[in-house]
């Protein structure tokens, strides 16, 4: 009898015991949750799931997009043209890995001519261009271009480091040359941080601001505390009288370059 008493007050210590370890549990997951970013899950003063607060990334709806100032598009030859497009950033914090694009080319009637899609990187706060090279138009002409950024953009906390790296422009020197325009421009690195895969962007404008022309070149490094001279070239005949501002646009990958 003290036996079967004995065995009956040990099967309910240890049922009371197993119950008492699943409520701490419980109340642990509950409670106590270290955020992860990665559970999928709003905790540990996130913003959203996974997102804001203490996480990399920026919920969708913390950040807009890049204001798009304006697009364009420039024959380079017959059925050929480069697109731009001109956007600023106004958040200093933050950048994007992968922000998909789209231009979409129409001819004087409005008649859609063809769509280019793209992914491009974005960085923190300033201006930039992003640019689709060697779009085929066939016979039709361009009259207008449009650009727009598809949805979502995943901004992410920029390193601050990045912050550090200024790049300006020092010289430019326009000239005529034999069969087009020549652009020679240094560009100078005034951070000790040596950065690498530089898309830069040159832009030349009439006296009323219009855009007339635009290139682009990849500078493949340029050391810190250091200068650099690019070259920009045009073969259609521009005469640099009508050129009244030159604006160069380095375009820094921050999940690229080499220090950052």
């Amino acid at each position: 009898m003290v036996w079967a008493q004995r065995r009956k007050l040990s099967y309910m210590m240890g049922l009371l015991t197993f119950l008492l370890v699943v409520a701490f549990a419980i109340f642990r997951s509950t409670t106590n949750v270290v955020p992860t970013c990665f559970d999928n899950k709003k905790n540990g003063g996130e913003s959203g799931v996974d997102c804001g607060g203490s996480c990399l990334q920026y919920c969708p709806n913390e950040l807009s997009d890049p204001k798009v100032r304006w697009s364009r598009s420039f024959e380079i030859s017959p059925g050929v043209v480069h697109s731009i497009a001109y956007i600023e950033h106004s958040y200093p914090a933050s950048s994007a890995r992968f922000a998909r694009y789209i231009f979409k080319l129409y001819d004087e009637k409005n008649s859609l001519i063809v769509e280019k899609e793209g992914v491009t990187y974005l960085g923190p706060m300033g201006r930039s261009a992003i640019v689709e090279n060697l779009v085929q138009t066939g016979n039709s002409k361009v009259a207008l271009t449009r650009f727009s950024f598809l949805p979502p953009i995943l901004w992410e906390k920029s390193d601050p480091t990045f912050s550090q790296v200024v790049i300006k422009t020092d010289r430019n020197i326009l000239e005529a040359f034999e069969g087009g325009l020549r652009l020679t421009a240094t560009l100078e690195n005034k951070s000790t941080l040596s950065v690498e895969n530089i898309d830069v962007v040159a832009i030349l404008y009439d006296e009323n601001d219009n855009a007339i022309t635009m290139s682009k070149i990849l500078l493949p490094n340029i050391g810190g505390l250091s200068n650099q001279t690019v070259y920009f070239t045009w073969p259609d005949k521009i005469d640099p009288k009508t050129v009244r501002t030159i604006e160069i646009i380095p375009r820094i990958n921050p999940f690229k370059s080499s220090e950052i």
